[in-house]
C-alpha cells in the first residue's frame, strides 16, 4: 500500500501550517470523495505567491494517492525550489514534512526523487535512472524533462502511462503549451492537481473545464489582509514639467500632444530610455531603501527593465547613484546569471535589474521596493512583478513597519488603471469577510516579466533607435524638458487578522495529535541535554529519539482513525460551506444584482417574513433545493449528497447568471 494512505500526517490543529494550506487541503480531500468519476480527475486550486504554495503539494498527496506522486514544474528554478523542500533522502530534517511536523517519525518520510534526465552516452546510467524511479515516493521534475525530444530527457520513454497515481502541477496557467497536454494525455492518472495563482492560461482560456473548479480559492488581497505577504504601498513619480523632442523634426510636444501624435510606444520608450527621467525615479528609489534600511539593513531593490541594452544603462545609472547594482538576463550565461542571483540573494547587491530571470520560484524576502522602468499592456505583467516582492520578511530582526512593499513608477507610464485592477483584490477579499469571511475573485496571472529581443550594442551612450513592447523598430524622442513634482498619487492595501475555528469533532483529534508531537518535542529536548552534558553519546540518541517518534507517529494514527468518520463528515460540511459562499459571490461580481439589494426577495412575492437582501435569497433558495431534492438536513449528508448538492448550486447560479446577466460594456 502507498506511505500516503499508510502514513497519518499531523495536518489539522498543526499550527504550523498556514491557513491556506490547511484549508485547500481539507477542499482537495473533500472534492475527490464526493467525486469519483474520472470526468472530475483533474481540478484547480487558486493561491497567490507567498501563501505556501509548495508546503502544500507536500502534503496532498496524504490520504489523497494511492500510488506515486509527480509534481510537474514550469522551469528549473521552481523545481530546485520544490525539491529543496522535499529532499528526505539528502536533507530528512530540512523537508517541509519533519520541519513542520506533518510525519514525526523521520523513517516514515516519503521518498522523494528531482528528475534531470540521463546520460545516453551511458548505459548504465538509464538503468539506475528507472531504479531511482521505481524507489521513490515522489518525482519532481520540470515539464520539458518529460515529453523533451532528446532521449536522455523523456521521462515517458522510462516508464509505463500507470506509472503515477497522481500529478500536481505547480503554475499550472503554463498547461497551454503543448508539453503539459501530452504529459496529461501521457499518463493514466487518478487524479490531477493543478496550482496557480491565475484560472487563465498563457493564451486566454481557462485553466480547467471542471465545473466545480476552483475547489479552493485564496486571493492575494487575504493574504495581504491575513499577514501572509507584505502589504504595498504604490507611489508615482509626478513631473511638474515635460516636454518630448522628435529627433527626427526638432518639434517639441506635450505628453499628451506626443501620445497622440506619435502613439503611446514612442512616447513610454522615449521615457524609459531617458537618463533625466530614469535617475529621478532611481534616486527616488535609493532614498526609500535608505530610510527603509534604518530599521532593517537587508531591504532591497528590485528594477525591471524591457531589454538587455535597457538592463545595462540602469545598472549604470544606478551604479552613477551610489548604488551596488546588476542585471540578469538570457543573454548571459546559466553561471553568470546564478552567480549573480545569489550575490543577491547574500546582500551582496541593492539592486537586481530584472528583465526575465527572476520570475516563477524566485523567493527573496529582502525585495521590499519595485521600481517599475516599463509600460505594462495588462494586468498579468503588472503583478508578476508586484509578486516578487510581497514574500514576508520573517527575519527575527525585522518589524511590522518593514512588511511593507515600496512599489515605484513614473505618472506617465499610465499605470494608474493596473493598479486599480490590482487593488480590487482587496475590495473582493472585504467583501469576502463581510459574506461569511469566504470568498474573492482576480485573475492573478504568470509571475514573470518577458524579456523582448532587440538589436543593440554595447556603446551605452550612443542614442539610436530600439524595438518597441511589440517588436517594432522605432525612433525615439529626446526629454526636451522635466522638471519634478516628487512622489505623490500614494496608495495601498491593509492588513487584517487571522481567522478563528470553532471547536469541532476535527479539533479535538487535532488536539490529540498536537499533544503528541509536545510530548515528543520534550522528549527531543530532554534527550539532547544529556548528550550537550555528555552523559548520552549521539548514537544513543538518535535511536531512541527514532523509537519515540515512530511511536509518537502511530499514536496519531490511531487516534485519527477513531475520530475519521466524525472528521470527514465535518471536513465536507466545511468545504461545501466555503465553495458556495465562493461561488455565490463569484456570482454577484458578474451579476447586475448587488448582494445588498432586495430586488429577489421583492420580486417574489414573499411579504410576510422578515426582508432578505438578494445574498441571503439565493442561498436560501439553494438550501430549500437541497433539502427538497434530498429529503436530508445538510448536517446528514455524506460525499454523495454533498457532489448533488454542488450540482444543484451551479444549475441555480447559472439559472440567475441568465436572469440577471452582466451588463454589456
Amino acid at each position: 500500500m502507498s506511505i500516503f494512505q499508510t502514513i497519518t500526517p499531523f495536518i489539522e490543529g498543526n499550527k504550523s501550517l498556514l491557513q491556506p494550506q490547511l484549508e485547500a487541503y481539507r477542499a482537495a480531500k473533500s472534492f475527490y470523495q464526493e467525486f469519483t468519476q474520472p470526468d472530475y480527475k483533474e481540478t484547480l486550486i487558486i493561491m497567490p505567491t507567498g501563501s505556501g504554495k509548495t508546503g502544500l503539494m507536500s502534503i496532498l498527496p496524504f490520504k489523497l494517492s494511492s500510488g506515486r506522486v509527480l509534481i510537474i514544474t514550469p522551469g528549473k528554478i521552481i523545481r530546485k525550489t520544490v525539491f529543496k523542500e522535499l529532499d528526505s533522502i539528502s536533507n530528512p530534517e530540512e523537508t517541509f514534512w519533519y520541519k513542520h511536523n506533518i510525519v514525526l517519525d523521520k523513517k516514515s518520510l516519503p521518498k522523494s526523487y528531482l528528475y534531470k534526465g540521463w546520460n545516453s552516452k551511458d548505459k548504465s546510467d538509464k538503468a539506475r535512472t528507472i531504479q531511482k524511479l521505481q524507489a521513490s515516493d515522489i518525482v519532481i521534475t520540470n515539464v520539458h524533462k518529460i515529453t523533451g525530444s532528446s532521449e536522455e530527457q523523456a521521462l515517458i520513454n522510462l516508464i509505463e502511462r500507470n506509472f503515477f497515481d497522481m500529478i500536481i502541477i505547480d503554475e499550472a496557467h503554463h498547461v497551454a503549451a503543448d508539453m503539459w497536454q501530452k504529459t496529461l494525455e501521457y499518463f493514466n492518472v487518478k487524479k490531477v492537481i493543478k496550482l496557480t495563482a491565475t484560472p487563465v492560461r498563457a493564451d486566454n482560456l481557462d485553466v480547467s473545464n471542471n465545473p466545480y473548479d476552483p475547489i479552493y480559492r485564496y486571493s492575494l488581497g487575504q493574504s495581504i489582509k491575513d499577514g501572509l505577504v507584505k502589504d504595498i504601498i504604490k507611489k508615482e513619480e509626478i513631473p511638474e514639467r515635460l516636454e518630448f523632442e522628435d529627433p527626427q523634426t526638432g518639434r517639441v510636444y506635450t505628453p499628451a500632444e506626443a501620445r497622440m501624435l506619435l502613439g503611446d510606444d514612442w512616447v513610454n520608450e522615449s521615457l524609459i530610455m531617458s537618463e533625466t527621467c530614469s535617475k529621478t525615479i532611481i534616486r527616488h528609489t535609493l532614498k526609500v531603501l535608505k530610510e527603509k534600511r534604518k530599521s532593517y539593513p537587508k531591504h532591497q531593490v528590485l528594477a525591471v527593465a524591457c531589454h538587455q541594452k535597457h538592463a545595462q544603462l540602469l545598472t549604470k545609472w544606478f551604479q552613477e547613484e551610489g548604488a551596488k547594482a546588476t542585471y540578469v538576463s538570457s543573454y548571459l550565461s546559466d553561471r553568470e546569471n546564478e552567480e549573480r542571483i545569489n550575490d543577491f540573494a547574500n546582500n551582496l547587491y541593492d539592486v537586481m535589474i530584472n528583465i526575465q530571470m527572476l520570475g516563477e520560484g524566485f523567493d527573496n524576502p529582502n525585495i521590499s521596493v519595485i521600481s517599475m522602468f516599463r509600460p505594462f499592456k495588462s494586468i498579468s505583467l503588472y503583478a508578476q512583478v508586484i509578486g516578487r516582492g510581497i514574500r514576508l520578511i520573517r527575519d527575527s530582526e525585522a518589524t511590522l513597519s518593514d512588511n511593507y512593499c515600496d512599489v515605484i513608477y513614473h505618472k506617465e507610464l499610465n499605470l494608474e488603471e493596473l493598479w486599480r485592477m490590482y487593488k480590487e483584490e482587496k475590495t473582493y477579499a472585504d467583501i469576502k469577510r463581510k459574506n461569511s469571511k469566504q470568498l474573492t475573485l482576480f485573475d492573478y496571472f504568470e509571475l514573470g516579466a518577458v524579456e523582448m529581443n532587440p538589436n543593440f550594442n554595447n556603446n551605452l551612450n550612443k542614442k539610436e533607435d530600439v524595438e518597441d513592447m511589440r517588436g517594432r523598430v522605432m525612433h525615439i524622442g529626446d526629454i526636451k524638458t522635466y522638471k519634478s513634482k516628487g512622489l505623490g498619487n500614494e496608495d495601498s492595501f491593509s492588513s487584517d487578522g487571522l481567522n478563528k475555528y470553532r471547536k469541532s469533532a476535527t479539533e479535538i483529534a487535532a488536539a490529540t495529535e498536537l499533544a503528541e508531537y509536545e510530548k515528543l518535542n520534550a522528549e527531543r529536548v530532554k534527550y539532547k541535554k544529556l548528550v550537550e552534558e555528555g552523559h548520552l553519546d549521539l548514537e544513543t540518541y538518535e535511536l531512541i529519539i527514532n523509537q519515540k517518534e515512530e511511536k509518537a507517529q502511530n499514536e496519531i494514527s490511531v487516534h485519527f482513525n477513531e475520530l475519521k468518520d466524525l472528521i470527514t463528515a465535518e471536513q465536507l460540511r466545511w468545504d461545501f460551506n466555503t465553495w458556495l459562499n465562493d461561488k455565490a459571490t463569484e456570482f454577484f461580481s458578474k451579476s447586475t444584482l448587488n448582494e445588498e439589494g432586495y430586488e429577489l426577495w421583492e420580486e417574489s412575492g414573499l411579504y410576510g417574513g422578515k426582508k432578505v437582501n438578494n445574498l441571503g435569497y439565493i442561498v436560501r433558495n439553494i438550501r430549500q433545493s437541497l433539502f427538497d431534492k434530498s429529503k436530508k438536513r445538510i448536517t446528514s449528508f455524506n460525499a454523495i449528497d454533498f457532489a448533488k448538492a454542488k450540482e444543484v448550486v451551479n444549475a441555480k447560479i447559472s439559472f440567475y447568471l441568465k436572469e440577471y446577466p452582466p451588463t454589456k460594456n
